[in-house]
């Protein structure tokens, strides 16, 4: 265990000072005395983080606890599920799993100065806890929490709090400063129902509250706060709800108002007030049983688009368990597994700088499991793949609709949805109700006593040993395959050359295993997916004089010829092999791989080379990985400007292999011409749906088109797909600079895709060069994509146009037309697309904001609401704090 209150860091003088001079809740302004008796207290937050002998921080992952903890529990209920032994049998698990010790531990935070609580808590209720509470009997206690809900107390109770708010306030600071790249506060009591005036449902202060404040005081202007919870954090909705610079986003159970809180404003229509509309996000589960399928509809229709545009500086992720299948109050069905996948994704935002905290899960075993999956990912691992064998619910989709039809008015990725004025007549009129129907006072339930051997208990699994390491193979000289006709042909022998020397400069080929191939794939190898005249015809090749080649090439497409061409081609898909033998005879999620290869294939047909490629490479691999390994999934992304008719007609009318094209069409006029790659062309016989095409029709669509249709199309449905091993047709010629693609396309765009698909599979991913005809860019791209598979993450950025910067600029109309074309044809095939092709009411944007408002101003002008049956005199005593705050501010 470290110390986190071991060394003074001096620089932090004046940014403490600047943060209580200009709290904007109005806490008076300290005097220099007063400031310099608690400097001690504010400034000795300075942590021993662990390097290595390189510099590099030894842990992936820093874990906090806060043992004051121990001294939290319910008085009346010695059973009680919100207990100490929720972080005892979580951290016991971790040692049982051997995952602590790639973990850095804290558990000694500095001392809380109430003026930091004060950010997020009115000056009464920190009071009447730190200075009335504190000193309470058990008897008095009693006394006082009968006057929240849900809440409880021990003489102890309040040092565990503030040991809770510290702990998450000095990883949200390190993290910020990047001191440390993320962190899991494992602590107690949780946070995230107590609001800025009461305590409530098990939670004294709000952690998630406090660790923003702590990162915006450092530096971060845009935070995002997920809720996993399976109750709503109306706690962390009433602090940020008029403040842009936090958006809260919850996915809780609601039931139109019957699952606890019972709160009217913890349903879809509250969105944020006066700056901060359009930042409260609420996602509301109406039925129980939701499980997996559901969570991922949500993640990727709204939370991932959202969360893109808004751009956060730093994320904060509610952790609560409760919405875990097996807990005794939730009542869901998501997987632990299903959750670490939620935060895998969630940690491609805000360059990794992600902290969870503990919130609810009141089954302990599987929290604990849940916990585990999810600091597995925060340490590099890669999610264990789930299976979305319940589609999501009906109700699910109408809740991600509600939402939507409000924040479309505000943010731009939602432009896919259209209004009635503009709907295709395939598209049915989507109209949000607004239900609440709250259960009547003697219906309500209180938590009592919960047996833990009476619950559901999770099996251990296998899990790979050491997170994914990457093998670069290349297929060495390849110098001798060129074109004897064209001097200025793209496809020259440097592609590869200067790829390589970009990987050696950068310090990448140090940190992965390369590999030279020797490996040629054999000619039964090929006949796998192309013919064998084929194939004897491109051997011939090798004894061909110069005029019989120049001969040969007049008859093929886009195909130059030497006599070295047929064993370089061999080697480049022998390469590839290589990489399926490597990562699939492996735990799963240990090893990666980029060929580094050329020619490119993945126009090379069934009977005929195409397009500078003579062998398929990926569709060779696949093919044997199909055979050798019995694989039944395999999915293909093609992100080659280029269309991949070849490898699309291979197995087009194939099953097991899920083939997925990003590609300029310009209606048919852009290579390869008079091919099926439209959204309309999706396979044949047994491969029907299983051919995806998404096609450009103008250049110059830049990055948010390609992470537009990534989150709406391509990742829901590799996931209802569950591929087993995924490859990547890998060229990089829709890369700004390109002399062919002219898409404009970023280095962190192919590195935040490659992130995401390392998500499937288990993180099984083999990416394979294309094409791609600007030296410099492709080399840059390449590297991204290989730094983002070496280390697992996206930590840095590649481009001027960074994470960091907000989506301002709207996707051409075009762009919005192929996405719906696409997903119009394939939600035929494919259940996480249905539903979703509404259209809205063209005026209901501006009078449901105006009703809202109106709902939101007496939300917050009677504060009691965010807290059920509070007493009369706290809800009193919140109402004159309310207004003692507004004449400070004044």
């Amino acid at each position: 265990m470290i110390n986190a209150n071991n060394n003074k860091d001096t620089r932090r003088d004046s940014k403490a000072w600047t943060r209580h001079e200009v709290s904007r809740y109005g806490c008076p302004q300290e005097s220099d005395e007063s400031y310099s008796s608690s400097e001690e207290t504010i400034c000795n937050f300075q942590a021993e983080v662990s390097m290595d002998n390189h510099g590099s921080l030894e842990y992936k992952t820093t874990l906090g606890f806060n043992k004051p903890q121990q001294l939290h529990r319910n008085p009346i209920y010695d059973e009680h599920p919100e207990n100490p032994s929720r972080i005892d049998v979580c951290r016991n698990f971790l040692v049982e799993t051997g995952l602590i010790k790639e973990c850095q531990e804290i558990d000694t935070f500095p001392s809380l100065d109430d003026l930091d609580l004060r950010q997020t808590h009115a000056e009464g209720h920190v009071n009447r806890l730190l200075k009335e509470a504190i000193s309470m009997d058990q008897e008095s206690l009693n006394h006082l929490c009968e006057d929240y809900d849900s809440v409880f107390m021990t003489p102890g109770s309040i040092e565990a709090a503030k040991s809770a708010v510290s702990c998450c306030r000095w990883l949200a600071e390190s993290i910020v400063e990047d001191k440390i790249p993320n962190a899991f506060a494992l602590v107690r009591p949780p946070g995230h129902h107590a609001d800025r005036y009461s305590a409530c449902g098990f939670c004294l202060f709000n952690n998630a509250a406090q660790a923003a404040e702590a990162a915006s005081n450092f530096g971060a202007d845009r935070i995002l706060i997920v809720d996993l919870d399976i109750h709503h954090g109306q706690g962390t909705q009433q602090i940020f709800y008029d403040d842009k610079r936090v958006m809260v986003f919850s996915i809780h159970r609601y039931d139109d108002g019957r699952f606890w809180p019972h709160l009217r404003e913890s349903n879809f229509d509250y969105i944020g007030e006066s700056e901060g509309i359009g930042y409260n996000v609420n996602i509301t589960l109406n039925e129980p049983n939701c499980g997996d399928a559901d969570y991922m509809a949500i993640l990727w229709n709204v939370l991932m688009p959202l969360a893109r545009e808004f751009a956060p500086d730093f994320v904060i992720i509610s952790a609560g368990y409760d919405s875990c299948d097996g807990d005794p109050l939730g009542g869901m069905r998501l997987s632990p597994d299903g959750y670490s996948h939620i935060i895998y994704h969630l940690s491609s935002l805000a360059r990794g700088k992600v902290l969870l905290l503990l919130e609810g899960g009141y089954n302990h075993s599987v929290q604990s499991v849940g916990v585990h999956r999810c600091l597995r990912v925060l340490c590099g691992y890669k999610p264990l793949p789930i299976t979305l064998s319940i589609p999501a619910k009906a109700s699910t989709v109408v809740s991600c609709l509600n939402v939507i039809s409000l924040l479309r008015g505000f943010w731009t990725c939602f432009d896919y949805y259209i209004s009635t004025h503009s709907k295709s007549k395939h598209w049915t009129l989507h109209h949000p109700t607004v239900i609440y129907d709250p259960p009547k006072e003697e219906e309500k339930e209180n938590t009592g006593n919960i047996v833990q051997e009476n619950l559901v208990k999770y099996e251990w699994a296998t899990l790979a040993p050491s997170p994914s390491k990457m093998l670069l193979v290349h297929n060495g000289d390849t110098s001798k395959h060129f074109s004897t006709v064209e001097d200025d042909h793209p496809e020259v022998p440097a592609r590869t050359q200067m790829i390589l020397a970009k990987l050696e400069s950068s310090g990448l080929t140090s940190k992965c295993e390369v590999l030279l191939n020797e490996r040629f794939a054999s000619e039964s190898e090929l006949e796998a997916v192309h013919e064998r005249p084929y194939i004897q015809k491109m051997r011939r090749t090798t004894e061909m004089t110069d005029a019989e080649l120049r001969t040969t090439e007049e008859g093929l497409n886009s195909i130059y010829l030497t006599r070295d061409s047929f064993p370089i081609a061999c080697g480049s898909a022998g390469a590839v092999l290589e990489c399926v033998d490597r990562v699939l005879t492996s735990w799963i999620g240990e090893w990666n791989a980029f060929a580094l290869v050329r020619p490119p294939g993945h126009h090379a047909g069934i009977s005929e080379p195409s397009g500078f490629c003579i062998f398929n490479n990926v569709a060779v691999a696949a093919q044997y990985a199909l055979d050798k390994y019995d694989l039944q999934r395999v999915l293909i992304l093609d992100w080659d400007v280029h269309h991949g008719n070849g490898t699309q007609e291979i197995f087009w009318e194939d099953n097991r292999v899920l083939y997925m094209s990003f590609h300029r069409h310009d209606d048919g006029t852009f290579y390869p011409m008079g091919e099926p790659k439209n959204f309309l062309d999706a396979g044949e016989g047994k491969g029907k749906g299983f051919s995806v095409n998404i096609p450009w029709n103008s250049c110059k669509i830049g990055d948010d088109a390609y992470r537009a249709a990534f989150t709406k199309i391509i990742m829901p449905i590799a996931y209802e797909f569950r591929p087993e091993l995924v490859f990547v047709s890998s060229g990089f010629d829709a890369a700004t600079g390109d002399p062919l693609g002219e898409c404009f396309v970023n280095p962190d765009t192919y590195a935040l895709m490659t992130y995401h698909l390392m998500g499937l599979a288990g993180g099984r991913l083999i990416t394979v060069l294309e094409g791609g005809y600007n030296l410099d860019s492709i080399s840059d791209c390449a590297a991204a994509v290989c730094q983002t598979m070496i280390e697992g993450s996206l930590r840095h950025s590649y481009t001027a146009k960074s994470e960091g910067t907000p989506q301002k600029k709207r996707l051409q109309c075009k762009v919005w037309e192929s996405i719906r074309g696409v997903a119009a044809v394939q939600d035929h095939y494919w259940t996480c697309l249905r539903g979703f092709q509404k259209c809205f009411p063209q005026k209901m944007l501006r009078s449901q904001k105006l009703k809202h408002d109106r709902r939101s101003d007496q939300m917050l002008e009677a504060p009691t609401s965010t807290s059920p049956r509070r007493s009369p005199r706290l809800a009193a005593m919140a109402a004159i704090e309310k207004q003692l705050e507004n004449l400070k501010l004044s």
